[in-house]
């Protein structure tokens, strides 16, 4: 009589065998935090026009349709790739206004410059070709670091300052101007002491109460 699949297998001695282990297809492991984090570090190398689907995969060792299943556009990828990583765009917050402040900027060069200065310039051609993209550029990695420095530069000039919108901008503006725009390759320190020295001169001051009368 055939052997029923819920019976227990016996082997000739009556004792119960065995069964085999099920065989299926192995459990595919996450390759996403990968894949992102190549995104990101080829971004860095070659910037977001130059980059290439297949290069992130090869980098990532994962396979091209596994990407294009998940991205569909290079678009997406990178947006995904910006949301992952735009936590790391803000250093912890510190008790000195000026440190914090100073911690921002340098981390705004290295993370949107680089070595080779290559990030900024592609992210400004999406701005305005790609939508969808320009969005998540916005919202979710310029927004917090505005939102960041607004909040250290009205501690050291006053939130009542009337010059603060534009103090807000001259470190990402001169940054820019500077790297887009002259093609040079940022002296880190000479710029942040001169933004800082800038804002500094703006801050509040105590008001001297004029010659003393005889």
């Amino acid at each position: 009589m055939p052997t029923r699949r819920d019976q227990p297998v016996t082997r000739d001695d009556g004792r119960a065998a065995e069964r085999p282990p099920q065989l299926g297809r192995p459990r595919v492991e996450d390759r996403t935090p990968a894949i992102l984090e190549a995104a990101k570090e080829l971004m860095g190398e070659v910037g977001y026009d130059r980059l290439r689907i297949q290069d992130v995969a090869d980098r990532a060792g994962a396979g091209l349709a596994t990407l294009y299943r998940r991205w569909p556009t290079k678009q997406a990828l990178v947006a995904d790739a910006l949301r992952y990583h735009a936590e790391t765009f803000l250093p912890p917050v510190l008790d000195d206004p000026k440190e914090d402040l100073r911690v921002l900027y340098r981390m705004l060069t290295e993370k949107l410059c680089g070595d080779g200065g290559e990030v900024l310039p592609g992210l400004l051609a999406a701005l305005r070709t790609e939508p969808d993209l320009a969005s998540v550029i916005r919202d979710e990695v310029l927004g917090p670091i505005n939102d960041r420095a607004r909040a250290d530069i009205g501690r050291i000039v006053g939130e009542d300052n009337p010059h603060l919108d534009l103090l807000v901008d001259v470190g990402p503006g001169v940054l820019l101007y500077r790297t887009v725009m002259l093609g040079e390759a940022m002296a880190r320190d000479e710029f942040l002491a001169g933004i800082l020295g800038l804002i500094t001169a703006l801050s509040p001051t105590t008001p001297s109460s004029g010659p003393s009368r005889p």
